[in-house]
């Protein structure tokens, strides 16, 4: 972070490992690299002053772990939405220089916050991960100062889906209103349907576990509840008691490559009865390949489904952020999908209150998905450059419409969308896979410049990982992208967004699906079932 070079935010490695304090957004492991690397510890042990700040969630459950409790008299936690003056030392030449933080809901998962900071480097705010709302940012109190908005220098923004492919992505409402459908008309049928939530991340969808609790008056079994001991509010919705029809419990990874749609905690009752399960995984991205409309719930085998469900804002609610509280700068903090930081900070421009040119030099922080050899025209990631010597300081300007093109100059809308967002042929690389988790069984951190080396991180301080998502496959063509999560028209980009979001796409035959209940599922408004392909097992 340009404006705060002494601070290092949800990254503790190599550079980082000179800042004057630690912050950590949420507990998820793309945010935690080195956090309990040796070298860390070694910090740690030499200063006075040195202290991680999170939210009381966040630091309950990172101190659930063992890996982390040397933590425990180093970490300080601050109340959310309220803000707190943090001293930043320099030991060795006894100066001080004070900052006023201020933690802000992210909607991203439990703890999950944003890092509002205000000093003499201006008024930086850090996303990290987060959704919110088309709206919510009005709400937020410490945004505001005077009955207005505060003058933001800069936002470091969580860019997951900051491409208009990604315009509109179903709200966690509209997700959970399809699951709670398909989840009530299929453990009504016996007491052995059971339903297995097939989720990626160890945790982020307590949402969907309480509500759902709730609707059925069933617990939701999970592996353990450590993480939970001091949240009564999620501990009552949750169980290890495999007696349940609602599972969210996760195979150990060596059973990767046999996992199918088998529970992991069994596929029979207690009395040897055989159960009937149903799998559902939430997803995102897997609905952005599809090449149909689909609905909110998508049927991909006989037992196996998908739910669109996202813990990033999507392109109109990154959108609907930026136009209200008018930054100066936008920085990402992730590089989506096939875009280049260029790409992004073009997107971006039109939502800042200048256009900032190439008065800084910012490392893009990660990639959701990346090729495992850089291309030719990408940095090394090394850790060059990541507190370089330059400050962003707030200026407040008019701003700065540029005039209309000339009738004769413009483009058709549709050639427009086209060129801009046209996808590579084909897709014959591997990629990483970087799981949103907290696990136990996570690598371990090494010590040593092999480990400082890691081609895998590209992260800039004060920034979140690497991102990647999906899996080596065979070489298939690409699907039309410029058709997934985007407006019909050219027309619909600059007008008002309804309070609802429009379904999303699907690539069953014959709409929505007619499949009985009685049978292997229920019928829904929510659910439309894709047409067989090849074996029924979901494995990714």
């Amino acid at each position: 972070m340009a404006e705060y070079p002494s601070l290092s935010i949800d990254r503790f490695d190599r550079d980082n490992l000179l800042a004057k304090a630690f912050f950590l957004s949420h507990c998820h492991k793309d945010h935690m690299k080195g956090l309990k690397a040796p070298a860390l510890q070694r910090r740690l042990e030499c200063s006075l002053k040195l202290k991680l700040y999170c939210s009381p969630v966040t630091k309950e459950i990172l101190l659930t772990s063992s890996k982390y409790k040397f933590w425990e008299n180093y970490i300080t936690a601050i109340e959310v939405e309220t803000p707190t003056q943090i001293s930043l030392v320099d030991e060795a030449a006894g100066k001080k220089e004070d900052i006023l933080v201020t933690l802000l809901p992210a909607g991203h998962c439990p703890g999950s916050v944003m890092f509002l900071f205000e000093g003499m480097g201006g008024t930086v705010l850090y996303t990290g991960d987060f959704r919110l709302a088309s709206g919510e940012a009005a709400r937020l109190e410490w945004l505001h100062s005077g009955g207005r908005v505060k003058d933001i220098s800069t936002v470091y923004l969580d860019t997951t889906f900051c491409d208009p492919r990604f315009y509109q992505i179903p709200s966690r409402e509209e997700c959970l209103n399809g699951i709670m459908q398909l989840v009530g008309s299929w453990v009504s049928l016996s007491p052995y349907h059971v339903v297995w939530l097939n989720c990626k991340a160890a945790y982020g969808y307590e949402y969907l576990f309480t509500n759902l609790s709730e609707e059925f008056g069933i617990q939701v079994h999970l592996n353990k509840l450590d993480m939970f001991k001091n949240m009564p509010e999620i501990l009552y919705h949750v169980t290890t008691d495999r007696m349940t029809q609602i599972h969210a419990c996760r195979h150990p990874k060596e059973d990767y490559f046999v996992r199918g749609n088998r529970l992991p905690c069994g596929n029979i009752a207690a009395d040897g009865t055989p159960l009937h399960i149903i799998s559902i995984k939430p997803s995102t991205m897997w609905f952005a390949e599809r090449m149909r409309r689909a609905n909110v719930i998508v049927r991909t085998s006989e037992s196996c489904y998908r739910a669109c469900f996202s813990f990033h804002s999507s392109f109109t609610e990154l959108k609907d952020f930026l136009l209200y509280i008018q930054p100066v700068t936008v920085h990402a903090n992730v590089l989506p999908m096939g875009k280049t930081y260029e790409e992004v900070n073009e997107i971006l421009k039109p939502f800042c209150r200048k256009d900032c040119g190439d008065e800084a030099t910012y490392k893009p922080l990660g990639k959701l998905k990346r090729w495992r050899q850089s291309l030719s025209n990408e940095g090394d990631g090394d850790a060059d450059g990541l507190f370089d010597d330059y400050h962003v300081m707030p200026v407040k300007r008019a701003l700065c419409v540029p005039p209309p093109l000339p009738l004769t100059a413009r483009r058709e809308p549709d050639d427009e969308v086209l060129a801009d967002s046209e996808p590579p042929t084909c897709f014959t690389p591997e990629f990483f896979e970087c799981e949103e988790s907290n696990e136990e069984d996570e690598e371990e951190e090494t010590d040593g410049a092999d480990a400082e080396d890691e081609t895998s991180a590209t992260r800039a301080s004060g920034g979140a990982g690497q991102r990647v998502g999906g899996t080596a496959g065979e070489e298939t063509l690409a699907p039309n992208w410029h058709s997934f999560f985007q407006r019909e028209r050219e027309e619909d980009w600059e007008q008002e967004m309804a309070p609802h979001s429009p379904k999303l796409f699907s690539d069953s035959e014959d709409g929505d699906s007619t499949h009985d209940p009685s049978q292997s599922s229920s019928q829904s408004t929510h659910i439309s079932e894709r047409a067989s392909q090849g074996s029924g097992l979901e494995t990714e």
